[in-house]
């Protein structure tokens, strides 16, 4: 989903009101937000230590505000990453929690140990 470009910044922006430079025929700019970074620790035999980073992003051009994504990164500095759509990030976060609660309702609970983060 599409608009004419607004150039004024969303609440969740991280730079300051007038941060893009935005040209008749150029690529664009982005809105950005702080990143939240989930820091995962090692599981012998299953992970090394990793990090999972999330961030909102919005691509404008000098004519069109496209809806913000939700970037998603795996490992250091995000080297996999993709940017989710709203409605698709919202599927991703009830098919999770629908996941965690099967396991934690299961009859005689998780069957291990819970494990906090190191």
């Amino acid at each position: 989903m599409t608009r004419d470009a607004d150039r004024s910044c969303p609440p969740w922006c991280k730079y300051a009101s007038g941060h893009l430079h935005l040209e008749p025929e150029g690529p664009g700019d982005y809105h950005y937000s702080e990143f939240t970074v989930l820091p995962l620790p090692q599981l012998p035999g299953l992970r090394e230590r990793t990090e999972i980073q999330t961030a909102i992003e919005q691509h404008i051009t000098a004519t069109t505000t496209h809806q913000p994504m939700i970037w998603l990164g795996l490992g250091p500095e995000g080297r996999a990453s993709e940017a989710l759509t709203l409605d698709e990030a919202t599927a991703l976060a009830a098919a999770l929690t629908r996941a965690v609660a099967r396991v934690h309702n299961a009859p005689g609970g998780p069957g291990l140990e819970r494990h906090d983060p190191v």
